[in-house]
């Protein structure tokens, strides 16, 4: 049976995306810096503590590539995504920079959105099988 025609492999997916997606939303734009009406996350917060928040930011966007990995996207993809979270943390060790690179950058959301145009390419489906809670 195809992948895409595997219901219990299009439900993993969903779930699995659904995960993703509040993951990314949680650690990119949870909380509205007010005045400015800039969206920062989990990460953005910790970046401010100097390497140990790195580390930390580092683990928590890890988490989204081991769903990838899970759903078994492919090498180029998971290469791309650690890509993002690893310039993420490295310019993220800069002080003050970096922290500022960091709330603007959202590897987690470059990395939901690779996700999810990965899954739409597999299925078939828009909206990666309607998976779009945040």
């Amino acid at each position: 049976m195809p992948d895409h025609a595997n219901p219990n492999l299009q439900a993993r997916r969903r779930a699995s995306l659904a995960r993703i997606q509040k993951l990314a939303y949680w650690l990119d734009d949870a909380f509205r810096i007010p005045v400015i009406g800039k969206r920062v996350g989990i990460d953005g917060i910790l970046g401010v503590l100097p390497v140990a928040g790195d580390f930390t930011g580092l683990a928590l966007s890890s988490l989204i590539i081991g769903e990838a990995v899970r759903l078994r996207a492919p090498r180029r993809l998971l290469v791309r995504m650690g890509a993002n979270v690893g310039l993420d943390f490295v310019v993220g060790l800069i002080p003050v920079a970096g922290d500022l690179f960091d709330m603007a950058y959202k590897a987690n959301r470059r990395n939901q959105a690779l996700m999810q145009r990965w899954l739409e390419d597999v299925t078939g489906e828009s909206g990666a099988a309607g998976a779009r809670a945040a």
